[in-house]
């Protein structure tokens, strides 16, 4: 096993641990979980960019009717066609957001926010609703190739009080290992990514159910990647930290999502959000 590259020792020593604790991966039985990783120092725009030139994709920055999704499979129950309509075209839509962490943890929540996410601009959750306040700006960046079809499509999103990213991350769907159908959330980090799969259920109302607690390797869960400095991947799988998302309209026809993150059976941080079209 190599080292990490020499960079932020907060950064070196997480990526030390979790190449300790996980395995190297196959790119061929891992293709389903792998996809692009980030450089160090490198923020959002530089990451698209490097993506965009190493493929030779052009950059498309929230084009009207451009979705996180083209579209979706079969479900057992037929699909709320608003929420569809929001993964679909999500570019169209703005959002508005709670925030809540459980008191045990925000004192852990705050000093994730200070050592690493304000400072790589990733996977920031905010410690209290006055961040939200303003709401979220929410913006979709699609890489095309020569043939204008979609290679990637990364969604962006920002407070608008503080302009902290709250992340930026490829979405795509996949297929589990198991045959169920998912999302895959790629979300660049230095020499590495947090990838999150979520399998993908409708419930009998019409909700779209997005659960992310798997117990073993190949179910959907939280996975770290990281690549050491011989170019080696190293693949982590944290079945302890769990999420859920349900997105449903609600009985004034609004959309809205709640998002809950778990660690082991403990809720650790709620987001709920408002989901609108944008004024035309």
């Amino acid at each position: 096993m190599g080292l990490p590259k020499l960079q932020n020792p907060f950064d070196w020593a997480t990526q030390l641990g979790h190449m300790i604790l996980g395995r190297k991966a196959d790119h061929g039985n891992d293709a389903w979980l792998l996809g692009p990783i980030g450089k160090i120092g490198e923020k959002s725009n530089a990451f698209v960019a490097r993506i965009a030139e190493e493929g030779n994709l052009e950059v498309e920055r929230n084009k009207s009717g451009v979705g996180l999704v083209d579209e979706f499979d079969d479900f057992d129950f037929p699909l709320n066609p608003n929420v569809e309509s929001f993964y679909t075209r999500t570019s169209d839509f703005e959002l508005d957001a709670w925030t809540e962490w459980k008191p045990f943890f925000k004192p852990f929540g705050f000093l994730v926010g200070v050592i690493f996410s304000k400072r790589i601009q990733q996977l920031y959750l905010p410690m209290h609703s006055l961040e939200t306040a303003e709401g979220i700006s929410s913006s979709i960046i699609s890489l095309l190739d020569q043939n204008e079809s979609s290679v990637y499509r990364i969604w962006h999103r920002q407070l608008k009080t503080t302009k902290n990213v709250i992340f930026y991350g490829i979405y795509s769907k996949c297929q589990l290992p198991s045959g169920a159908p998912g999302i895959k959330t790629i979300f660049p980090l230095p020499q590495g990514s947090a990838t999150a799969i979520f399998e993908m259920n409708v419930t009998e109302t019409g909700s779209l159910l997005l659960t992310s607690e798997g117990k073993t390797q190949g179910d959907p869960g939280f996975y770290v990647i990281i690549e050491d400095h011989k170019g080696q991947i190293f693949k982590h799988f944290m079945p302890y930290f769990r999420q859920r998302i349900e997105v449903y309209e609600d009985a004034e026809g609004t959309i809205r999502a709640n998002h809950t993150m778990s660690l082991w059976s403990f809720r650790v941080h709620n987001m709920h959000y408002k989901i609108v079209e944008k004024r035309r």
